[in-house]
C-alpha cells in the first residue's frame, strides 16, 4: 500500500488518524507541523501518495501546505483529504478548487476515513 502522512498540530487527532488508518492497512507516517518549511522537508523525503491534514494549525493553515505541495515539482501530485472542525461550505469549495479531494468534518468517523482514502489510493489497474 501507499505511504499516507498525516499533518496535524493535535497530537491526540493525528494519532488517532493514523490508528484509524493503519487498522485498515495502511502504512502511516505522522508528521509533527513545527513550520511550513519543516513540514515540506519531511514530505519531500517521505514521498507519500496521499496527505491527510487539518486545515487550522498555529505556525501555517492546511491550505497553505496545499499550496506549496502542488506548487513543488516532487509534491505536486499528492492527493489531499482535509480535516476541519468547522462547517464552512464556502472554505470547502476553496479547498476543492485548491485541488483538495476531500474535506471532512471533525470528529471524523475512522469509517469515513477509511473510505474516502481507499477511494483515493486504489490502483484503476486492478481487479476487484
Amino acid at each position: 500500500m501507499a505511504l499516507i502522512a498525516v499533518v496535524d498540530d493535535s497530537q491526540l487527532a493525528r494519532r488517532f488518524a493514523a490508528a484509524s488508518l493503519k487498522s485498515a492497512g495502511h502504512e502511516v507516517a505522522e508528521v509533527e507541523p513545527a513550520s511550513l518549511d519543516q513540514v515540506m522537508d519531511a514530505l519531500r523525503e517521505l514521498k507519500p501518495a496521499l496527505l491527510v491534514l487539518d486545515q487550522q494549525m498555529p505556525t501555517f493553515s492546511g491550505s497553505n501546505l496545499v499550496r506549496a505541495c502542488f506548487e513543488d515539482d516532487e509534491l505536486s501530485s499528492l492527493k489531499v483529504v482535509m480535516l476541519t472542525a468547522h462547517h464552512d461550505e464556502e472554505m470547502e469549495r476553496r479547498m476543492e478548487k485548491l485541488g483538495v479531494h476531500a474535506v471532512l468534518h471533525k470528529p471524523i468517523s475512522p469509517l469515513d476515513l477509511n473510505r474516502v482514502v481507499a477511494t483515493l489510493t486504489e490502483d484503476p489497474g486492478s481487479t476487484p
